[in-house]
């Protein structure tokens, strides 16, 4: 099963919108996909709420040992499985903590897409430990970019607490075509050796209107620019992946 941790220590750089889209792209493509949300806000689990039935069994009880993962998955018409997020405290002890949990499913799925919170506990750590990608949703404003250093410092430290280097990819989110978007992205290009990956995510009014209706965009615009950087971004994703 191979991991793909969606993280940035900003908040609203795209995140669950990322993950949820690369996952439902994957199911597309005939792979066994297994979301995780890790987020406290639990916003990738909106996403799946109609697939919900009433369950009550959340990552909480998973990483906590009350219920083996493989008792915690749902099923989604989107042909996702996942295991729904939690609002309350995790009690999370070993940076490991995720990986031993779903080992026993990880020879029932092809890709796991998991979804964190903007922040560097040890929850999200748990995630970004066992990522075979760490992909890091940026936009082209001075905020993301001035924040990467200390998300790439994150990233190579915890490789370093856990004895292998965590592999990392930078997206740009909410394209434009603008004056200060050029500019920024000129910097980062020739200022910084980030690992930017070549597709970026166009900015679409109609992102909001799919979340709302809970579909990923190849569902609900598959003819917007957006849907199609969401298909060549999984496709771009996996074949890094194959390089590395």
């Amino acid at each position: 099963m191979i991991t793909v941790t969606t993280w940035n220590m900003k908040g609203g750089t795209g995140k669950t919108t990322t993950t949820f889209n690369l996952a439902a792209n994957y199911a597309k493509a005939g792979k066994r996909v297994l979301c995780i949300d890790l987020d406290i806000q639990a916003n990738l689990t909106a996403f799946f709420e109609k697939d919900m039935h009433k369950r009550k069994v959340d990552i909480q009880r998973v990483l906590e040992k009350s219920v083996p993962a493989d008792k915690a998955i749902c099923h989604s018409r989107h042909h996702v499985d996942f295991i729904p997020g939690c609002n309350k405290k995790i009690n999370i002890t070993d940076v490991f903590q995720l990986s031993k949990a779903l080992d026993v499913v990880k020879d029932q799925y092809d890709i796991c897409c998991i979804d964190c919170h903007p922040d560097n506990s040890l929850l999200s750590e748990n995630a970004l430990a066992m990522a075979d990608m760490v992909l890091i949703p940026i936009l082209l404003d001075g905020f993301s970019r001035d924040n990467l250093n200390l998300v790439v410092e994150e990233i190579i430290n915890l490789g370093d607490l856990t004895g292998r280097e965590i592999p990392y990819q930078i997206v740009v989110n909410r394209l434009r075509n603008l004056k200060s978007q050029r500019i920024i992205f000129k910097d980062l290009i020739e200022h910084h050796d980030y690992p930017l990956l070549a597709t970026s995510i166009s900015d679409f009014a109609g992102v909001q209107s799919a979340l709302i209706l809970q579909k990923p965009l190849y569902k609900h615009r598959c003819t917007s620019q957006t849907a199609i950087d969401f298909t060549d971004l999984a496709d771009e994703v996996l074949e890094r992946l194959e390089v590395l």
